[in-house]
């Protein structure tokens, strides 16, 4: 495999467990973008297939990690690095977390800007935009909450048990007592199966 303007006819020659190790790493990028609510399948079968070049272009590197391992990061960084691209701000470690992700679907990526993802910049000003402002309702919004404890509310046997629970810690006689009686059952009981 080599860059994603190559043709099918540079291909080298791959194993059956080549295809399928590739095959792999096909789906796995393909249910990623999908995840991101990318429906265009051929955008999606595009998009793919230029992470997968890289990846094996990365493979020639890193020949012990699996294909799969290796387009799902290339997959990764180039979401990540393109929408720090387009929201001009450094995302954390890199990464595209899940408030990157939230601002793709607050700015409406998936309805009206498929064609766009992963594009290089030019982008349209009103995706840019939408996207920075997404980003930005994205962030954590803490408020101060106060919490009043309040009395669990158990039902009949419930209540029966609590109360007998507490009669058992107050009482140290009577928690002798039920102990004493529950063993002499458990000895009748084996008693009574020895026999049998």
């Amino acid at each position: 495999m080599g860059p994603s303007h190559q043709s099918l006819d540079r291909l080298p020659p791959l194993s059956e467990q080549e295809l399928v190790e590739w095959e792999e790493a096909y789906t796995a990028v393909e249910a990623y973008l999908q995840a991101l609510r990318l429906r265009n399948r051929l955008l999606v079968a595009e998009l793919v297939r230029g992470i997968l070049w890289r990846a094996s272009a990365r493979r020639a590197n890193e020949p012990d990690k699996p294909a799969r391992l290796l387009a799902m990061e290339e997959a990764l960084t180039e979401i990540a690095n393109w929408t720090q691209d387009v929201l001009d701000v450094p995302l954390e470690n890199r990464r595209l977390a899940a408030r990157g992700r939230l601002a793709l679907l607050l700015a409406g990526m998936p309805d009206k800007w498929q064609g766009v993802f992963l594009t290089p910049p030019p982008w349209p000003p009103a995706f840019v935009e939408a996207m920075k402002k997404s980003y930005l309702a994205a962030g954590p919004r803490f408020a101060n909450l106060t919490m009043v404890p309040k009395p669990l509310e158990l039902n009949a046997i419930g209540s029966g048990a609590a109360q007998w629970w507490e009669t058992m810690d107050r009482k140290p006689i009577v928690r002798l007592m039920f102990t004493a009686v529950l063993l002499a059952i458990i000895a009748l009981a084996a008693w009574f199966f020895l026999l049998d």
